[in-house]
């Protein structure tokens, strides 16, 4: 590619595009052109692609045939998985068949529509898992702080979409075809003065063309910043934070409770604790890796020539696409009214017959709302009241209520699931 520097330097990519500074594919010195290497990735590929589209398909489905799944929390992981299914449709497929193959064949429109879709999708997913941990940050740290709105919700929705096309819209617009007998020059940036070799190409390229070179490492930087570093400190900071208050409300929980009581609390706390550490150890686990490589092929273009790298580049790509496959699991499997719903629709599931009426169901949702944040956290740390008939006139009810704490802790820490 001949680019501002008179150099052959396309490397500049951020985290959800494939290589695409290209070498010979047959050539021994890269590992992944080891037919074995090769079959054992579309392996990973092929799995996580199945796994990550039928499980969050799924979520959505669910969500969307019942009116009464959509709620602030639910609709946040419904984007969450309408995200992963796009990030499941193009990453997953395009990258490695771009890679092994040796070429574009996808056509020119692809060439600029996969990568900017694929970039969109990432920080869509990000920017949601965010917000639901600022969302549960509120509230748990704020509880009698009114809950969003569903309208809010949605308009947080719409301006995630809005801010990920924006952001992403440079990359789209900078990736070009590059067609069979373009001459391109070899070389790197330290010796453009000295002069670069010359190869035309034989096989037809996606390559990134960015007007220059700051433009090009700071466009990489801002877009690691937003998509990776940023909501991952924000993660960690709230979910810290929501652990800290559970920890706070189980030692100064009023009252005195029996030593079977206080187990039970000391097992629901170290369950809340263990998914929150899962949730952020997922998310950086995931992304870490891809980040790193690509920061070191933005600022260290000479670490593409070792023959490892490509390599190195899909295992940490396999690693953060497979983050597409915990998400249902971490943020639907786990709620209640989420696995109630899979197993109405999933037939490896037998179908219970239930003749409880429809008031005692409505009742059991109502009370599964609150125990997962899906309700008004007020209602759900109130004392519980009991509803007593006694003798009244004919037409009139007279209501005693007795406050109780039973269920307090179990609804305020469940609020995280």
């Amino acid at each position: 590619m001949n680019n501002a520097s008179g150099a052959y330097n396309d490397s500049s990519r951020p985290i959800w595009s494939g290589v695409n500074r290209w070498k010979d594919p047959s050539s021994e010195k890269d590992a992944t052109s080891n037919g074995t290497v090769q079959l054992i990735f579309y392996a990973f590929y092929g799995n996580i692609f199945v796994v990550g589209v039928f499980g969050n398909a799924l979520v959505c489905f669910v969500v969307a045939r019942n009116r009464r799944m959509q709620t602030v929390t639910n609709l946040f992981i419904t984007n969450l998985a309408l995200s992963d299914v796009l990030l499941c449709a193009l990453a997953v497929p395009f990258t490695p068949l771009y890679t092994f193959l040796g070429g574009w064949i996808f056509g020119r429109t692809l060439c600029h529509l996969v990568p900017y879709a694929q970039g969109v999708s990432v920080y869509v997913s990000t920017f949601t898992l965010t917000s639901i941990a600022i969302d549960r940050f509120l509230v748990i740290v704020y509880p009698f702080h009114p809950r969003t709105r569903i309208e809010v919700c949605l308009s947080v929705i719409c301006g995630i979409w809005i801010i990920a096309l924006t952001v992403t819209l440079p990359y789209g617009l900078y990736m070009r075809l590059e067609e069979p007998g373009t001459e391109i020059e070899m070389g790197s940036e330290s010796d453009s003065d000295s002069g670069t070799s010359a190869k035309t190409r034989t096989e037809i390229y996606c390559e990134e063309h960015w007007p220059n070179e700051r433009f090009r490492k700071a466009f990489s930087s801002v877009t690691a910043i937003l998509q990776f570093a940023l909501p991952f400190f924000v993660i960690v900071f709230c979910y810290a934070r929501v652990s800290i208050k559970l920890n706070d409300r189980a030692r100064s929980k009023p009252g005195t409770q029996t030593g079977e009581r206080e187990r039970a609390d000391r097992e629901r706390k170290k369950r809340t604790n263990r998914m929150l550490i899962a949730m952020v150890t997922v998310f950086g686990v995931s992304w870490l890796p891809l980040n790193v490589v690509n920061v070191i092929d933005d600022f260290y273009s000479w670490a593409n020539d070792w023959s490892y790298y490509r390599l190195c580049f899909f295992m940490a790509h396999c690693l953060a696409m497979s983050s597409t496959c915990y998400n249902p699991f971490l943020y639907a499997w786990l709620n209640d009214n989420f696995r109630k719903e899979f197993k109405q629709v999933l037939p490896c599931f037998p179908k219970t017959s239930d003749n409880r009426g429809p008031t005692a169901i409505e009742e059991e949702f109502q009370r599964d709302k609150a125990r997962n944040g899906n309700n008004t956290l007020q209602e759900s740390m109130l004392p519980s009241q009991t509803r007593i008939r006694v003798s009244a006139p004919e037409g009139y009810e007279l209501i005693l209520l007795e406050p109780t704490t039973t269920n307090a802790s179990r609804n305020i820490e469940d609020q995280v699931l």
